[in-house]
């Protein structure tokens, strides 16, 4: 009687047990990171009799439920911590490349370049007129605002993405002190106990948000004491039980970004491979790229310009003085005061042919030297004469090569075209008021030679085809990072139809074992009535 009574005791009590914990499930349904579980029932054994010939009859002693169990897939969460990986970084790049493409297609600094050699256009069709040399002066103002857009939207990228990095590797390293405490609180938990499935359950959390920020490598041991490395099984240490190695991220002069596991141990440089901090060090070399070649162009541009400028004299006779200062190197450009007057439009130097002569050659003039105000130059077998028109006397020759300049009288000359012995042509200084427009000829050489606004179309077009390739690649790792997470939910999720069913059995169950107490109370009320 007392065997049955206790076979009821231990059935009521191992079905509670089963109820709460099918209760807890369907509590938690919704709760993230929570790992469905399981009531262990195991047969509690009778033993052996006094008696060899009694072991044989005894049944047992019931049923007991003294530890829980969670339905969890170690391979499947390994799969979607690296699904999770991939698929941080990739978007993690996005967001800076976005950014980036943003910045650059606000400036507009190919619509303004073209706009500045435009007007250049404009000076030479009426090279003396305001009107034009105004508007020329608007068009590099243009230029300048469009770098200034970029090199500053550029900057605030570049802070906001160390900001942002910093962040993130203050919350790695939070999540890996929050790891430590699980471990510790698991190494005196209980095997099998309630409480030792909820530490699991945040160990699992945390190593789910730390796969976010960083690719992992998890094991644990017999106790789930985890041991996480980061990018693989052979990289360094950061998590080893209930001791963590912190993080630390630097960026240097260039702009480029380092991590270092240990900074103040043993430190270990980490070339993270996943995770949004690993997009964060992508992102970082794009943009240190991208402002490297903005002050590249910045320089290259102004010092085209600068040159032409430099060749040429302006309104009053005056060499042409400088209109742009990239001398910040930061991506900026400056215009330099000046008026409309200053831009030298005309050549130093105007070029007559005297009548008469044979040839078809053509002088191009630069200053290279102190040169007298005019000169006379003549041809005659293949070699120059520089005479004095005033005194008609020879200053100076030289051999020449048509089509490169030789040095003579304090000028670069260069013949174009074929000459004739004998011909000869007047070189004087261009005088104030000049309509001469040949020097801005140089302009639109230095627009075809510098590929300026070609320069900074690819600067456009190469971000956004790795825009492009990151957003392709995104959706096949959210595809995959999704059919992870379903195939690791499907195992440790919460089904409330199956729930429900587990609830009606176990219910039954429970008022079945209060029947059998019932039962063996009756049945010993019997006894007693009949003794009685």
């Amino acid at each position: 009687m007392s065997d049955l009574l206790s076979i009821g005791s231990t059935s009521v009590r191992a079905y509670q047990t089963a109820l709460n914990v099918v209760g807890e499930n369907i509590a938690n349904a919704s709760t993230k990171g929570y790992v469905r579980r399981e009531a262990q029932l195991t047969e509690i054994s009778g033993g052996a009799g006094r008696y060899i010939l009694l072991s044989n009859l005894t049944v047992g002693s019931g049923v007991a439920a003294n530890t829980v169990g969670r339905n969890w897939d170690a391979f499947r969460a390994a799969d979607m911590r690296n699904a999770t990986a991939e698929s941080g970084r990739t978007g993690s790049t996005i967001v800076w490349l976005e950014r980036i493409e943003n910045t650059l297609n606000t400036a507009g600094i190919s619509a303004a370049m073209t706009k500045f050699f435009n007007a250049g256009q404009a000076i030479a069709a009426d090279p003396t007129g305001s009107a034009p040399r105004t508007g020329y002066l608007d068009a590099a103002y243009g230029v300048s605002a469009a770098f200034l857009t970029s090199a500053d939207g550029l900057a605030a990228i570049d802070g906001d993405l160390r900001a942002s990095a910093k962040l993130a590797v203050e919350q790695l390293n939070g999540l890996a002190a929050g790891l430590v405490e699980a471990n510790a609180g698991l190494v005196k938990a209980r095997d099998g106990s309630n409480e030792q499935a909820q530490l699991l359950d945040q160990r699992d959390r945390l190593i789910d948000q730390m796969s976010q920020l960083a690719s992992l490598s998890v094991t644990t041991d017999e106790r789930g004491v985890a041991t996480v490395k980061l990018n693989d099984a052979s990289g360094p240490t950061m998590v080893a039980g209930v001791s963590s190695r912190p993080l630390d991220v630097a960026f240097n002069t260039s702009g480029t970004m380092a991590l270092t596991l240990d900074p103040n141990g043993t430190p270990e440089p980490v070339p993270l491979k996943g995770g949004s901090l690993a997009g964060f060090m992508e992102a970082a070399n794009r943009v240190s790229d991208m402002r490297l070649q903005l002050t590249n162009l910045a320089q290259s541009f102004a010092d085209g310009v600068n040159q032409v400028q430099a060749g040429g004299v302006d309104l009053d006779g005056q060499p042409g003085a400088a209109l742009f200062d990239a001398s910040s190197g930061d991506g900026k450009l400056a215009v330099n005061t000046l008026s409309g007057r200053q831009i030298a439009a005309a050549r130093p130097w105007t070029v007559g042919a005297t009548a008469g002569n044979a040839g078809a050659a053509t002088l191009s003039i630069q200053t290279n030297g102190t040169p007298l105000a005019s000169t006379r130059i003549s041809i005659s077998g293949g070699v120059l004469t520089a005479t004095d028109p005033v005194t008609n006397s020879v200053i100076g020759t030289a051999p020449y090569t048509p089509g490169t300049p030789v040095t003579l009288a304090g000028l670069d000359i260069t013949v174009n075209g074929s000459a004739a012995d004998g011909d000869s042509f007047t070189v004087g200084a261009t005088r104030p008021g000049s309509r001469d427009n040949g020097n801005l000829a140089a302009l639109d050489e230095l627009r075809k030679s510098g590929q300026f606004e070609a320069t900074s179309n690819e600067m456009v077009s190469s971000n956004a085809s790795a825009l492009s390739a990151k957003r392709q690649v995104a959706d096949a790792q959210n595809a995959i990072l999704e059919g992870a997470t379903a195939a690791r939910d499907a195992v440790t999720g919460v089904n409330l139809d199956q729930e429900a069913v587990d609830l009606m059995r176990f219910q039954q169950a429970y008022q079945a074992s209060s029947r059998i107490i019932q039962v063996s109370r009756d049945i010993f009320q019997s006894i007693l009535d009949a003794v009685n």
